[in-house]
């Protein structure tokens, strides 16, 4: 579903036709397996793999290879067309800027896991106005396996503001009832909608757009603007404008300025004043990597979503080199990866934010709360390496060599702890093995002092009452992190066959590009009750950064390929 946008004053309805980390159970009786198991049967076949969808969050099919010399249109190995999508809802938006701006939402349907929503035509004739919207499909001649999955889109068509006013206007999208708007019903410069008597709302020249782009401490990035404008005399004063995002890939600023509409004096002067926009947040609103477009005005600029660490193929180059997108998967944050690894091992995290007392390695720390104890990750940037930063660090941690080849000793007050994991260093200081353990699973100890001994109360005797078993996969993610290497994990959805099936173990093996993992779970060897109910469990497996740049890895999960990804 496509993100949604303040613009400005909260919109008014005109007329409108309104309609992975940790471990989760979610209890399903048998009827509804039983149920899910003939959904399976009647819509797929043993050769039809789940796969992520391309960017709608979906699951979609994986269709059987074609033969070998067959032609792939578009890459996907099977010929689309353009098909009307099927309309869920229509909404129009009026924005409180003077003119109106009027924008249609419109949620439209995507019938099955091998559609995809492709655009909306707009086509005015009169007071009539047509929105047509487009998905595309397979062929009807083509033979492929595709999951029954019916996704939702959600599209905001910009209409403008050049209405006749005091005008009924019908909408019509698709095969949907007229929905209508109607215009206000006196002449602009007599109706000024800005409630401050004395003065009107009018457009103002925009002179130029500048992108910003703002992060904080936990490393979200997120894009703004500076709409620079022109205040034609004195009197004007700027305010703030609306900003409508008409496709997924386009924002349009509206700038206005405040004028008094009564006989006043004002200076002869031009000004320039700055109105500032936010467009979202990259990963959420905003789609990493993509190149999105900004209009106000006659001005028009462009800028590529990305943030520190994200490595995005060049738009502007003759032969972009791939960005290391997984295979249906998407690009996280290290403490992302880190906190996903943790809360799978079942720990408590939760963030404190950035440590502004606590600077090494020239970084001010995030701080991380595992199983209520501190834990601070240093995140490195594109061009700095967390690997070598750890060389500076003694075998024991208590002293750092400085760029200047001094030595600076530090006094901690319990034995501290640095651990590798991607481009980042972990830094845990005090003596819980427990802690530890969580860390090492994770990342590489390199300074620091062992903990103590303790006895962790397992008796491998009390397993011998259970018998391993491979896993049932449900589900699986890829993801890589923003770090250079990019570090990958993978997330898998166990379905436990009743309360009696516990996870047990997750690991990866490496063999020439496939990376294999083996998901285990066990159970009571002797018939013992259990309930009559599925369990779903996630759990996830950093399998580390150490894969060849460029070359793309199949990830098999208990033997079945589940996906893919680009090293590098």
């Amino acid at each position: 579903m496509a993100p949604e946008f303040e613009y400005g004053p909260k919109p008014k309805d005109i007329d409108g036709n309104k309609m992975f980390s940790g471990t989760k159970n979610k209890w399903l009786v048998l009827v509804a397996i039983a149920a899910l198991a003939a959904f399976v049967i009647a819509c797929g076949t043993d050769e039809t793999k789940l796969v992520s969808n391309d960017g709608s969050g979906g699951v979609g099919a994986q269709p059987t290879a074609p033969a070998e010399g067959d032609e792939q249109p578009g890459g996907l190995g099977y010929e689309v067309v353009e098909a009307l999508a099927p309309i869920e809802s229509v909404e129009i938006l009026v924005l409180e800027s003077y003119p109106e701006q009027y924008v249609v939402q419109i949620i439209s349907g995507i019938p099955g896991g091998c559609a995809t929503f492709d655009r909306a035509d707009v086509a005015q004739s009169g007071t009539d106005i047509h929105i047509t919207v487009y998905n595309m499909v397979p062929a009807p001649d083509q033979m492929i396996a595709c999951t029954a999955i019916y996704g939702i889109h959600d599209e905001n068509v910009s209409l403008g503001s050049d209405f006749e006013r005091g005008t009924v206007y019908s909408v019509y999208v698709n095969d949907q009832p007229a929905v209508t708007l109607e215009t206000g019903s006196s002449p602009i410069q007599d109706d000024p909608p800005y409630r401050d008597p004395g003065f009107g709302i009018i457009p103002a020249p925009v002179e130029a757009i500048e992108i910003i782009i703002g992060e904080d401490s936990r490393g979200p990035v997120t894009y703004y603007a500076n709409v620079i404008i022109g205040l034609t005399n004195g009197c004007n004063e700027a305010v703030d404008p609306n900003v409508v995002q008409t496709s997924e890939l386009v924002f349009e600023v509206f700038p206005v300025v405040k004028v008094p509409t009564g006989d006043v004096a004002c200076t002869d002067d031009y000004r320039l004043a700055a109105v500032e926009v936010e467009f979202g947040v990259v990963g959420e609103e905003l789609i990493s990597c993509a190149v999105y477009t900004v209009k106000a005005g006659d001005k028009s600029t462009t800028f590529q979503a990305i943030a520190p660490n994200v490595r995005c193929a060049d738009p502007d180059a003759a032969t972009p080199t791939p960005a290391p997108i997984t295979g249906g998967g998407s690009i996280i944050a290290d403490s992302q990866a880190l906190e996903l690894a943790l809360r799978s091992l079942g720990a408590d995290v939760s963030y404190g934010g950035q440590k502004n007392d606590s600077k090494q390695f020239g970084l001010f720390p995030t701080e991380m709360k595992v199983n209520g104890q501190q834990v601070l990750v240093y995140s490195f940037a594109p061009g700095t390496s967390a690997e070598k930063a750890s060389e500076t660090v003694s075998n024991n941690g208590s002293s750092f060599t400085l760029d200047d080849g001094s030595v600076m000793t530090v006094h901690w007050i319990a034995n501290p702890h640095f651990y590798l994991s991607g481009n980042a260093i972990i830094l845990y200081i005090g003596d819980d093995a427990e802690i530890g353990k969580l860390l090492g699973s994770i990342g590489d100890q390199f300074a620091g002092n062992d903990y103590e001994a303790s006895d962790s109360g397992d008796d491998d005797g009390l397993n011998a009452e259970f018998t391993s078993k491979l896993g049932t996969i449900e589900r699986v993610s890829i993801a890589s992190t923003r770090s250079i290497p990019a570090q990958h994990m993978i997330g898998v959805t166990i379905a436990l066959g009743g309360s009696c099936e516990t996870f047990k173990s997750i690991t990866k093996t490496v063999e020439g590009r496939e990376v294999h993992i083996e998901v285990l779970t066990e159970v009571p060897t002797a018939p013992v009750p259990c309930t009559l109910a599925i369990i779903y469990d996630d759990q996830s497996i950093n399998i580390g950064s150490d894969f060849e740049a460029g070359v793309e890895y199949d990830v098999i999960v208990n033997g079945e390929r589940q996906g893919s990804f680009f090293g590098g």
